[in-house]
């Protein structure tokens, strides 16, 4: 309910309220201790050493330069109102009968101060000097300019949508709204931008709108998945053991000597044994032989880790001494350079692992050199963000959050399989800082975080992933499997160019799960529980994180059921009758629906194609479906639920699907769709009943099944060949 609007002119104050507070202690935000505290007075607030402070706000969000606004008045303004939302409850705040109540987060508040800021500056450019000489003109005027995207070369301009438009307005109206606080400048009397209207009608926003983020596309979602499935369970566990050997080795060589003169001889001993033994010298890495080619460098030895060779006879340092100087010019080294060539230190007898597509044994990896080792396991975890993304549904700013350590596994019951549990923060809608949250996940998530916490070998509580930017990491995961040869060597199928973020994961996972029966994700990955862990998970925290997912896979399950049942009625129309025990009935309730459009379409032409129209007509008859995998179970009547009758559950409101009989429950329908589904059925029936190896019972109990899944197809070629007739 709006509240009134003060009359009569109000007096400013000569003073501002907030002069000589300390910011944070105001806004009830904690600081690190010998942290620096910002005064109101001051032009600079440094927030950066904020305790509360989550991972995904930077720095540079946390230091306020007020000083950027040109005209001084209106930089007392701007702090006032920042402040003000920081800390609602304080009494001068209080009585502005127009301000907000809801206490806002230093990012949201950095979010008025820039807007704010291009908006006095504007101001000023145009020569106003208070806010009394605002207009409404001025402010569309000013709208209409920031309505446009900052030109780029050869690029024209785009308009602004909506939504990015929309802070813009709300950032203009919050002026007036704190003139009773303000003490340097405020609007004249009465006037307020746009009044009577929000900012999105202004800019006309749509309000409920559907969510609008597209699910990642099916081309480009399988061979992502099954590369990092494969970098994750086959090559990741050969890359964590070596990277703990390159640790072990790398604080060991931290206590050796340098190289002197008087180790060369030992040094020669070594190179005459790797040239009896045909042994190449060690290579620098991939990326610094890029670095030395790029150079035109020349050269036997201009590939040549000089520091793994000396660690061969015990020295940390052998490329800055001066006695290398003179082995580089050993005829030894230089004709052992040329005679064996260089290759990684590391990994020169690999194990071997499955190619990804022939199964075919090959080394998981080509000999590598130190910094090799590194870069590839940089590539491995973001295959391990990638998929616990994917998998989990996590938002980015909960990936972000995930620390070192924050996995457990139990069971709830002693008969039950482990619950692979893992522990984050909820930053979207709760205070500042997040609150602590836990999601269930399935095994393949939990194995990726446990070689995630292998790889960066970094301290429990430290963060996990690092940067959660999934489409610029994915980007550079692509080159490095194309550039170094190892998509060829383990069979990986090419990742399509296309854009790949956790919003678009995150979005695909819940209409996957929508569009599976019983929640299924196994179609996708070949994972066999998705859907009992990640429910649970659910669960697990009621109106929690998961529960918003949870909320989002309801509707999408509810639209999805919406298209399969106009698909239906298409078919319907198209002559494509469905058959099974309630067949007739479903026939029934389309053609009632489809006279209905008839009669619409007399009086109303314009509905006769209305997609809108027709999926309003059949919401109710899809409310009732139910997705089966081999059928369809419009559940009107739990009386007559052949599922709950077997269950002795007659009172359930939802079919049991698992225990479904379609071939004789009286709700059950087949569609053309499952045709193949049955023929399926019957043709790898038929291979086990005429395989001799399989017992003559179990021959005998198939022969039954077979007979249904052939009389469901025959019933339903009987079916189309009726309705097309």
């Amino acid at each position: 309910m709006r509240r009134p609007s003060p009359s009569g002119p109000i007096q400013r104050r000569a003073e501002s309220a907030f002069a000589g507070v300390e910011v944070c202690e105001l806004a009830g935000l904690q600081l690190a201790a010998g942290a620096q505290r910002s005064i109101f007075d001051e032009d600079l607030w440094i927030l950066t050493g904020l305790t509360q402070r989550h991972r995904t706000i930077q720095d540079w969000e946390l230091a306020w330069d007020f000083a950027e606004i040109l005209n001084p008045a209106w930089r007392v303004v701007t702090k006032e109102i920042v402040l003000a939302v920081l800390a609602p409850r304080f009494e001068a705040v209080l009585k502005c009968p127009l301000a907000g109540r809801r206490v806002r987060s230093p990012r949201t508040a950095n979010r008025i101060r820039v807007q704010l800021t291009s908006w006095f500056n504007w101001l000023t450019g145009t020569g106003i000097q208070t806010l009394e000489e605002v207009t409404q003109t001025l402010c569309e005027q000013y709208l209409e300019e920031r309505s446009w995207s900052v030109p780029e070369p050869n690029k024209p301009q785009r308009r602004l949508a909506p939504d990015t438009l929309t802070e813009i307005v709300r950032c203009m109206k919050l002026v007036p709204l704190y003139s009773e606080l303000l003490s340097t400048d405020r609007h004249r009397p009465g006037f307020t931008p746009w009044p009577g209207r929000t900012a999105a009608s202004v800019v006309g926003a749509e309000s409920g709108r559907a969510n609008r983020v597209p699910p990642m596309p099916d081309h480009v979602l399988q061979p992502l998945l099954a590369t990092c499935l494969y970098l994750v369970n086959d090559v990741g566990p050969h890359l964590a053991d070596l990277l703990d050997e390159l640790r072990v080795d790398a604080a060991a060589a931290a206590s050796l000597p340098r190289f002197t003169v008087d180790r060369l001889p030992a040094m020669r001993d070594v190179l005459v044994q790797m040239r009896a033994a045909h042994e190449p010298l060690p290579a620098i890495s991939a990326q610094k032989g890029a670095v030395v080619e790029e150079q035109d460098e020349r050269g036997p030895l201009r590939y040549l880790a000089a520091s793994r060779l000396g660690r061969r006879i015990g020295v940390r340092e052998l490329s800055r001494s001066e006695p290398y100087q003179r082995l580089k010019e050993d005829p030894v080294l230089l004709e052992l350079a040329v005679e064996v060539g260089f290759a990684g230190a590391w990994a020169r007898n690999a194990a071997p692992i499955p190619r990804a597509d022939t199964k075919e044994p090959v080394p998981w990896t080509r000999p590598l050199a130190d910094g090799d080792v590194e870069i590839m396991a940089g590539y491995v975890v973001t295959a391990c963000l990638v998929l616990t993304c994917a998998l989990s549904g996590m938002r980015t700013s909960e990936l972000a959050e995930i620390a070192v350590g924050g996995r457990s596994s139990k069971r709830p019951t002693q008969s039950a399989g482990k619950r692979f549990r893992l522990a984050s923060r909820v930053i979207k809608w709760k205070p500042f800082g997040g609150m602590p949250d836990e999601w269930v996940v399935i095994e393949e998530v939990d194995r990726a975080v446990a070689l995630a916490e292998r790889l960066v070998g970094r301290p429990v509580g430290d963060p996990l992933f690092g940067s959660i930017m999934i489409g610029a990491r994915l980007d550079n995961l692509r080159n490095w499997l194309e550039r170094s040869g190892n998509r060829e060597r383990w069979g990986l199928p090419l990742i399509p160019p296309g854009p790949v973020n956790a919003r678009m994961l995150r979005r695909t996972l819940a209409q996957t799960i929508a569009k599976r029966p019983g929640g299924l994700l196994a179609a996708k990955i070949a994972l066999k529980h998705i859907s009992v862990a990640t429910t649970e998970g659910y669960a697990a925290r009621p109106g929690g994180s998961q529960r918003l997912f949870l909320t989002e896979i309801e509707e999408a399950e509810e639209e999805h059921h919406v298209q399969l049942t106009v698909q239906a009625f298409r078919d319907v129309q198209a002559g494509r009758l469905p058959a099974g025990p309630g067949a007739r009935s479903v026939i029934e309730a389309f053609a009632h629906v489809d006279a209905e459009l008839t009669e619409a379409a007399r009086s109303d032409p314009k509905v006769l194609n209305d997609d809108a129209h027709l999926e309003s007509l059949l919401r109710k008859q899809a409310q009732t479906l139910h997705v089966g995998p081999a059928n369809f179970c419009w559940f009107r009547d739990p009386s007559k639920a052949l599922c709950l009758r077997l269950a002795g559950t007659p009172d359930a409101t939802k079919p049991l699907v698992g225990m479904c009989d379609s071939a004789r429950c009286p709700q059950a329908t087949h569609h053309p769709c499952h045709r193949p589904v049955w023929a399926g059925q019957a043709a790898s029936l038929t291979v086990f009943i005429e395989n001799p190896r399989v017992p003559r019972g179990e021959r005998q109990r198939l022969i039954p099944e077979r007979e249904r899944a052939l009389r469901v197809v025959a019933d339903l070629d009987a079916a189309i060949s009726e309705g097309t007739a």
